[in-house]
């Protein structure tokens, strides 16, 4: 008759480090912490990428007194920026994303959530540099922030390129956002069935 042993773990537990009392010293608790470390790790490295995600839909207001919805935009490509005419950071940007779509004139369409006080600041700073306020959407302050809840934005600027699909194809700083980034999203044409 063959009785196997029970499980042992690949290491001798007592070559830990104790204190006299039996308690276990800072050295050992360092120890104990790593491992769990990259036990936490392992979990998340061995999940990887999940794919594009899919943009949260969302209406607002625009300056303009429009109502704006993401979805009504299924079937284009969107660049979705998040700014504030206080964000110096935004303001600078700003002229780059222009300039950027612009190169894709028909094909990309750009969409500002103004996380402003008022809107009134907000058009008076988009006017002030020379941009159409339609495409700006506000609402009010805390249905702006909403969205960018939606979003997960945390700081600004922020940008997103969203794919005909509806996927999340860029998130980041306005300027990382590339024309490559855009040609690629824009893909083949949708085919048109008379």
């Amino acid at each position: 008759m063959c009785v196997k042993s029970p499980l042992r773990p690949p290491f001798p537990l007592r070559t830990l480090p104790v204190r006299g009392d039996g308690s276990l010293n800072s050295d050992s608790i360092w120890f104990v912490i790593a491992i769990g470390l990259l036990a936490v790790l392992s979990i998340v490295m061995v999940s990887g990428p999940t794919g594009p995600e899919l943009a949260p839909d969302f209406t607002l207001l625009s300056l303009d007194g429009e109502l704006v919805s993401l979805s009504a935009y299924q079937g284009r490509v969107v660049v979705l920026d998040f700014w504030a005419s206080w964000c110096k950071p935004c303001t600078r940007t700003l002229p780059a994303v222009h300039e950027l779509i612009s190169q894709f004139e028909g094909e990309v369409d750009l969409l500002l959530v103004s996380l402003d006080k008022s809107e009134k600041a907000s058009r008076s700073a988009l006017e002030e540099a020379g941009y159409e306020t339609g495409n700006v959407l506000w609402g009010s302050l805390e249905e702006a922030r909403a969205v960018k809840n939606l979003f997960g934005v945390v700081g600004i600027p922020r940008t997103f390129l969203i794919d005909r699909e509806g996927f999340i194809r860029y998130d980041g700083y306005p300027t990382g956002l590339t024309l490559e980034d855009i040609a690629e999203a824009l893909g083949p044409a949708p085919s048109v069935v008379p």
